[in-house]
């Protein structure tokens, strides 16, 4: 099952980047009017984060999102046909708006702890060493992308053939990081200058130890803070990546720096600083988010408080 998907996705990756947006446009309308895909949550999720719209906007917007989901779908199966670094400058689908500064911080600290979302379209960041003409100070081996094993094993086969299809030594290529196994190689690791990438969100997953309490989107959130405890532990530089929406086919990369040393701020504070910036991306361009999953619920069972 795994190889004939992978030798479908093989070849669709192969077409060019228009078509595969025109294909991007049908799943877009078979997901939010034929399957009506997570629907009910993410109307849930737009209509308290944004109680000031009307219910046409809240629609409007509901519907720009599904376009959008569409459109980053046909991007990361484009993405994988990208064996050619020189493919995707000559796309230029990705630019990195201020790359010295992610230079800054690595030049100047242990590490360098980066936390984004699932925004823009996080799925591409595998190739950020091959966006630019110009060399990049970010060199793929010291580029390490931590990411969560899904279910189903054969699609974690396939989304790590994907993801690290532009690099140019992909078989011995170390920075795919499981997210389990996260904490134990910085550890081992942390006499190395490494760029570690977490996807952060709200809602720890079930067996997370560590989690905090905060309001983000007008709204009560649970979310991880695992990445911020480590960068405070081991004393790493920290920052913000964005990924704003150009237009369509061009996406932004944006490094915002929290702090340049971790070990004197809190945890907490970190991630309230997180939020801050990823809340005024987010009102920008509310399509640009995923907002298909329950990122406000809270099992803990502990009652809320907001955590210091």
């Amino acid at each position: 099952m795994g190889i004939v998907v992978q030798f479908i996705l093989r070849l669709l990756a192969l077409l060019p980047l228009k078509a595969h947006y025109a294909l991007g446009r049908f799943v877009s309308w078979t997901a939010e009017k034929v399957f009506r895909y997570r629907l009910t949550d993410v109307t849930v999720n737009l209509a308290r984060s944004f109680p000031e719209l009307k219910y046409d906007e809240l629609k409007e917007l509901r519907h720009k999102f599904y376009l959008h989901f569409g459109e980053m779908l046909a991007e990361s199966v484009w993405f994988g046909g990208c064996r050619n670094p020189e493919r995707l400058r000559r796309q230029h689908l990705v630019e990195l708006e201020n790359p010295e500064e992610i230079g800054r911080l690595y030049g100047k600290a242990p590490s360098v702890m980066v936390l984004m979302t699932h925004s823009g379209n996080w799925e591409l960041i595998g190739g950020i060493a091959s966006y630019s003409d110009s060399p990049c100070v970010i060199d793929e081996n010291d580029f390490f992308v931590v990411y969560r094993l899904q279910s189903i094993k054969f699609w974690n086969r396939i989304m790590e053939k994907n993801r690290t299809a532009p690099l140019k030594d992909r078989k011995n290529y170390r920075g795919y990081l499981e997210s389990t196994k996260a904490v134990r190689f910085v550890m081992e690791h942390r006499d190395e200058k490494i760029i570690y990438n977490f996807i952060t969100d709200q809602y720890p997953y079930a067996e997370s130890k560590g989690y905090q309490r905060l309001y983000f989107m007008n709204q009560k959130c649970v979310s991880m803070k695992g990445a911020a405890e480590l960068a405070h532990k081991m004393g790493m530089a920290v920052c913000y990546m964005s990924m704003p929406q150009v237009r369509r086919g061009l996406y932004q990369i944006k490094y915002e720096t929290i702090c340049e040393d971790a070990a004197s701020m809190s945890p907490e504070a970190i991630m309230r600083q997180y939020y801050k910036m990823l809340e005024s991306d987010i009102k920008a361009q509310p399509w640009n988010y995923l907002w298909t999953h329950r990122r406000w619920k809270d099992e803990t069972g502990v009652e809320w408080k907001e955590s210091n």
